[in-house]
């Protein structure tokens, strides 16, 4: 597997928003693998059904406000803030159709998957460099009467995939080339959820935020170590969707520390 497609995150290419942090526990930030905690760490299962049919929609910036109530400093009291104002293009959500159960565990908790969506170029970067697209699955934790409530960071779980060109991927591949602006929504039938994830799910961990607006604190990240491949050619067609890029810019990662159970692979 080629590992030359990362380019410098500090080189030219699409915008990042530039919206600032509200505390030292905000997402994404820069993953430097000899700095990592290696740890024995909870397996990531996954339990997806073999191939369904995802519903798509674009998820239009201006659509995020947050009603919560600033404190003096500006945001509210669980770290998000009200005030803030996305400056990228948005991105594409593909969400499981109802009643449909996709499942992710990480040790006894349980997450149901909320929705796939994609950022180029990556909103994470390792030692500084960053790949062609990041894509994010975003779990919600399941509760024990079988609801989820996803009101808060902390009720989340995202799983981060680094994409790059390469051999083509069916599932990743049509999912990329169905990406389009517009209000009505979109079904791309026959996805293999499992083929969006590399086969080896050594991951770098962390408790950070969600990357768009309001930033809501509490999130539980699991970037995986292996990234995927997807045709060129899908890759360029979302490129030209969102030109000026929507990854939010890395943010300080303070005096936070990741666990890893990856492989020194590079």
């Amino acid at each position: 597997m080629s590992l030359t497609a990362p380019v410098p995150s500090s080189s030219g290419g699409p915008a990042q928003s530039q919206a600032p942090s509200p505390s030292l526990s905000q997402s994404p930030v820069d993953i430097r693998p000899q700095a990592t905690d290696i740890s024995i760490l909870p397996p990531l299962r996954f339990h997806h059904p073999t191939t369904l049919t995802m519903r798509l929609h674009f998820d239009d910036p201006r659509r995020h406000r947050h009603d919560g109530t600033p404190t003096s400093a500006g945001h509210t009291s669980d770290g998000a803030r009200p005030d803030c104002v996305r400056d990228d293009e948005g991105t594409v959500k593909a969400e499981p159709p109802p009643g449909q159960e996709c499942r992710l565990t990480i040790g006894a908790d349980v997450y149901l998957l909320a929705d796939v969506h994609w950022h180029t170029p990556s909103e994470h970067t390792i030692g500084g460099v960053a790949f062609p697209m990041e894509q994010h699955m975003k779990y919600v934790r399941s509760v024990e009467d079988g609801t989820v409530s996803g009101e808060s960071g902390s009720e989340y779980a995202v799983i981060g995939v680094f994409v790059h060109p390469g051999e083509p991927n069916a599932s990743l591949d049509r999912l990329l080339d169905s990406a389009r602006r517009g209000e009505d929504p979109w079904a791309v039938t026959g996805v293999e959820l499992d083929a969006l994830l590399p086969t080896c799910t050594e991951s770098y961990r962390y408790l950070g935020s969600t990357t768009v607006c309001p930033y809501l604190p509490g999130v539980r990240w699991s970037v995986l170590t292996h990234p995927v491949q997807a045709s060129a050619a899908a890759l360029n067609h979302y490129r030209k969707v969102f030109p000026r890029g929507n990854a939010r810019a890395v943010q300080p990662l303070g005096d936070r520390r990741i666990a890893s159970d990856r492989h020194r692979w590079w």
